[in-house]
């Protein structure tokens, strides 16, 4: 089996087994610590795929000088997680697909972990523990809740360890590291381009489970997570996609019964965005701007809402799973501080 220098991933001239997806965008040391964490690994049976989202730093020949097994996919132009990690999947092998964002670094047996568990699961996509890099006492998910409101939730969000109660259950995964069976892309679809980044992980993970798939939180598999590290504390734009995003989540995955049912949770939940946007601009731009800024979020909302209402169709048209079902997986509207 032909293996390259440094990471010790199979070559892919056989089919592999599993595929590793890193989307990047500038900051090589944060790609290259990533990769550096995937070449420790106990399980090495992988490709490994770096989806260089047009990056100006030299992200590419850096890795490819240090670890030249890994296949470099370059994106043209930077367009955002949600195509950078597509383009990563089509491109992948592997019936089963872990995808990592560039600012994790893993634990010596993370992979085993995961396909360990996969082996033995009927489950079809499965969250590690993610702690937090330099708090490794406090949780940074354990998995996604989603709430009645629309609002999904990272599980254990900065809880201590040592008392954090693993969930029985959980309703998605996130993004940043996630491994998923290929059937769910198969049926429920790639991840949706027009949410860029930010719930674009917390609408797949509601298409999945309308189409029947189950999540699976994996406690042995831990990962470490800088957070945010890639955007550069872009405040206000991190929390404009929320704003956005938050309502075509909504409107492609709620089965009407539930808008209706907990419409009262959702409009608070849309106020509540509405806040922190105005708040988010306001601190970063001054109050003038800040209105211009709120009303261009308030177009590209406008928008986007034909691409929601007619994947709703779609995405509604294919559901299996009862409106009760759903409902019970659902969870309570919480506000964080």
């Amino acid at each position: 089996m032909a293996k390259g220098r440094g990471l010790g991933y199979t070559v892919a001239r056989m089919k592999p087994r599993l595929s590793i997806v890193v989307p990047t965008w500038n900051r090589k040391d944060l790609a290259l610590a990533c990769l550096a964490s995937l070449d420790a690994q106990c399980f090495q049976s992988a490709e490994v795929l770096l989806v260089d989202d047009a990056s100006t730093d030299g992200t590419a020949e850096a890795v490819g000088g240090r670890f030249p097994a890994a296949r470099i996919v370059r994106m043209a132009k930077n367009g955002g997680f949600a195509r950078a990690v597509n383009a990563g999947i089509r491109e992948a092998g592997g019936d089963l697909i872990l995808l990592l964002n560039n600012d994790m670094t893993l634990a010596p047996e993370f992979l085993a972990r995961l396909v360990d568990t996969a082996d033995t699961s009927d489950a079809a996509f499965f969250a590690p523990l993610v702690l937090f890099q330099d708090e490794v006492n406090l949780v940074y998910s354990a998995g996604d809740a989603q709430s009645v409101s629309g609002r999904p939730e990272s599980i254990g969000f900065r809880q201590r360890l040592d008392t954090f109660e693993h969930p029985g259950t959980i309703f998605g995964v996130s993004a940043g590291a996630a491994l998923y069976r290929r059937e769910v892309f198969d049926r429920a679809g790639l991840f949706d381009e027009w949410f860029g980044a930010y719930f674009e992980d917390a609408d797949l993970s509601f298409r999945a489970r309308l189409v029947g798939f189950r999540a699976q939180f994996v406690p042995g598999a831990v990962a470490y997570h800088i957070g945010s590290a890639s955007i550069a504390g872009r405040t206000w734009w991190r929390t404009r996609q929320c704003c956005r995003n938050h309502l075509l989540l909504v409107l492609r995955n709620m089965p009407a019964p539930l808008l209706w049912r907990h419409r009262g949770a959702i409009l608070r939940e849309r106020g509540h965005q509405w806040r922190r946007l105005l708040s988010a601009a306001r601190c970063e731009f001054g109050l003038l701007r800040s209105l211009g800024l709120a009303a261009g979020t308030g177009l590209s909302i406008v928008s986007a809402l034909p691409h929601a209402l007619s994947g709703r169709i779609g995405i509604q048209s294919g559901r299996v799973i009862s409106t009760e079902e759903l409902e019970a997986l659902l969870t309570s509207p919480e506000r964080s501080p």
